[in-house]
């Protein structure tokens, strides 16, 4: 029988290497675990500057000139109206005036402010120069009690100190911030006085226009009994706000015939609520956010002693009235005035923090 022989050589068994099949994402578990992460740090967030800021309202103002006249007039033409921009020496309005009394029994004798002038240009030169030295006088007082507040307050810085180590009674520091609340308001007196008197001035100029007009209407123009038109000029730049009179309207001794908006003396005036009031002080830096997302920044430069009741949009609990402490906030510089001059009569909001 034939043998067969077979082969030693070991097989080999060949195949295809399969691969692992790849994790599928799951989107929905990433979209949860996204937004509930944003929760969570949206709250840490809220909650941080909660307990780290402080926050107030406040509005945009500005220091508001009034126009008047020192006798009765007809305001003839307005050639702006409310809500327009003036710059200083603008035409403003037209009107005709008559300020020589008929009507008393002084013989048509000229009448400023219902005083009987007799020699109109001696008066006003005599008058304009005692108004200039008054005004001159309530500057020098001003600067002193600027001067006056600026010591007190370093005095109050060290008063801190020594009344935290317990070297000196707090019964001092309150009275030294008394006085400094007493300057303040001895201050505002002194500016309400001199815009008062700066006011004065420009209706002595005035009285003295229409006075020289008249001497012109009797040297070959007429006998000097018809009206005297004249124009009025703005002294300063700004908005006009209000008109309350009409045009061929008598406006009658120091009527107010419109208001104009300095922008040149913007600020803000924030309503803090008492209870936050240990965390603002004069000279602190507060940021602002208006509501267009707008941020800015102030710095405070006082506070009215006395409580003001807040405007009810302002307020926490609609129709209940509410009193908070009102600071005056003041631009840092002039890019920051510039911004908030768009702003005019808007809500601010007012933040700072707490500990710092």
């Amino acid at each position: 029988m034939k043998q067969f022989k077979f082969q030693n050589k070991a097989s080999i068994i060949t195949g295809i290497k399969e691969e692992k099949p790849k994790k599928s994402r799951n989107w929905d578990r990433i979209i949860y675990m996204s937004i509930f992460i944003f929760m969570i740090v949206s709250l840490a967030v809220y909650i941080l500057q909660k307990n780290l800021y402080v926050y107030s309202l406040g509005e945009v103002i500005t220091e508001r000139f009034e126009v008047t006249q020192p006798n009765d007039v007809e305001i003839t033409r307005y050639f702006v109206a409310e809500g327009d921009m003036v710059e200083q020496g603008d035409t403003l309005f037209a009107y005709k005036s008559d300020f020589r009394d008929h009507d008393n029994g002084n013989g048509g004798a000229f009448v400023f402010n219902n005083v009987v002038i007799d020699k109109p240009n001696e008066w006003v030169t005599k008058e304009r120069m005692n108004t200039k030295k008054t005004i001159s006088l309530k500057y020098i007082d001003i600067r002193d009690i600027d001067n006056n507040i600026a010591q007190t307050n370093a005095a109050i810085e060290r008063l801190k100190m020594e009344v935290h180590l317990d070297l000196v009674s707090p019964a001092i520091l309150s009275e030294k911030r008394m006085v400094v609340e007493n300057l303040r308001v001895e201050r505002q007196r002194k500016v309400s006085e001199l815009g008062y008197l700066q006011q004065y001035l420009r209706q002595l100029d005035s009285f003295e226009d229409d006075y020289k007009k008249y001497q012109l209407s009797t040297v070959g123009f007429g006998d000097g009994n018809a009206p005297i038109k004249s124009y009025y000029v703005s002294p300063v730049s700004g908005i006009i706000t209000k008109i309350p009179k009409p045009e061929n309207e008598i406006s009658f001794r120091q009527d107010i015939i419109m208001y104009i908006s300095n922008l040149d003396e913007i600020f803000i005036r924030v309503f803090i609520e008492q209870n936050d009031l240990e965390y603002f002080e004069p000279g602190d830096v507060v940021n602002l956010r208006f509501l267009d997302g707008t941020r800015s920044k102030g710095r405070i430069k006082e506070f009215y002693v006395n409580t003001e009741s807040v405007p009810e949009p302002f307020r926490k609990i609609r129709g209940k009235d509410q009193r908070n402490v009102v600071a005056v906030v003041n631009p840092v510089n002039d890019d920051e005035k510039r911004i908030w001059r768009s702003y005019y009569q808007f809500t601010v909001q007012v933040s700072k923090l707490r500990f710092f």
